[in-house]
């Protein structure tokens, strides 16, 4: 009796869908995907083959075609799409060439980053199918070979039986500034979002992890800092550099469960608030001084949570023994 199980895991594009409005409860994206249900089945009907809406058949390229923004006519009915689709990252370093710029910065760089894919998250052969192994692989699913076997219902068996599928997204960032002046100021901004979808066959609920990230740092390292201090009428000079740095996030996570024909509701999310500023300065090459401030704030967006903010102040004295 050979079987057959695994994962599945492909590069896809599912920037249709990326910008419209996924963290409503009501969702013009999850609405179609209930439309595509009798899209599909209809499309499986014309084949000959008498599948259920709720069957994984129907419910994976219908969940395929609203998340991707395709339609529901032609997307692929397998679930186990052949052709892997690009993903990709742009950095652009030029700026710094034009008359704007040049004098003012020594670096400018925009990045831009998109990866998405879906996958299987287990499968394997149905016990109505024999020599599955041998003779059903993966790649008759896009071939148009779908299972023969029918239930009590006349209804037709899958091949293999999923448990659940997923796409994940991201924009890691969707845009990022990263810039370096002549007077050693630094400062770099990012916005990131992404985007977890899973389908679980076994009750047609689609789970959607949203989150959108804005990061902002600034930094200065300063040389010869004179101190509002006089030691026998001379203003202190401090002859190493002392390094100043603003970090700043602000993370917004959001878990919505969907059901057919029923109310979305939030099960889990939260706003994330950290600023955390620091003073260092090295004394020499062993020994740096460090002066910290951490704000962490966590906001939930769920009523079984509270909020919770913490504040650390503190000096750290680091000395390293390394020759």
């Amino acid at each position: 009796s050979p079987s057959r199980t695994g994962s599945y895991r492909i590069s896809t594009i599912a920037i249709g869908t990326s910008f419209m409005n996924n963290i409503s409860l009501n969702s013009t994206v999850f609405q179609q995907f209930e439309k595509n249900i009798d899209i599909i089945k209809s499309r499986f009907t014309t084949i000959g083959q008498g599948y259920e809406s709720k069957s994984q058949d129907v419910l994976i390229p219908a969940f395929m075609a609203a998340y991707t923004g395709n339609s529901a006519d032609r997307v692929g009915l397998s679930p186990f799409p052949s052709t892997p689709l690009p993903n990709w990252r742009v950095d652009y370093s030029g700026l710094t060439k034009l008359e704007l710029f040049k004098d003012l910065f020594q670096s400018v760089t925009l990045t831009h980053a998109y990866t998405s894919t879906y996958s299987v998250a287990s499968f394997t052969n149905s016990l109505e199918y024999k020599n599955v192994a041998n003779n059903i692989p993966l790649s008759d699913y896009n071939n148009g070979q779908y299972g023969t076997a029918l239930n009590s219902q006349q209804e037709v068996i899958p091949v293999y039986v999923i448990s659940q599928v997923l796409i994940s997204e991201q924009f890691a960032p969707l845009i990022g500034i990263n810039v370096r002046t002549k007077s050693k100021m630094t400062a770099r901004f990012e916005y990131k979002t992404k985007r977890d979808l899973s389908l679980n066959i076994s009750n047609a609920q689609i789970t959607e992890v949203n989150a959108k990230d804005w990061s902002f740092e600034l930094g200065y390292i300063k040389n010869n800092m004179k101190l509002p201090f006089k030691d026998q009428g001379r203003i202190i000079t401090l002859k190493n550099d002392i390094n100043f740095r603003l970090n700043l996030s602000v993370t917004n996570n959001r878990t919505i469960q969907r059901k057919i024909d029923d109310v979305s509701t939030v099960t889990n999310g939260n706003i994330n608030i950290q600023i955390r500023p620091n003073i260092s300065y090295a004394v020499n090459n062993k020994l740096n001084i460090q002066l910290y401030v951490d704000r962490n704030v966590n906001d939930p967006l769920v009523t079984n949570s509270y909020r919770r903010a913490t504040t650390r102040v503190g000096t750290k004295i680091l000395f390293n023994l390394a020759q």
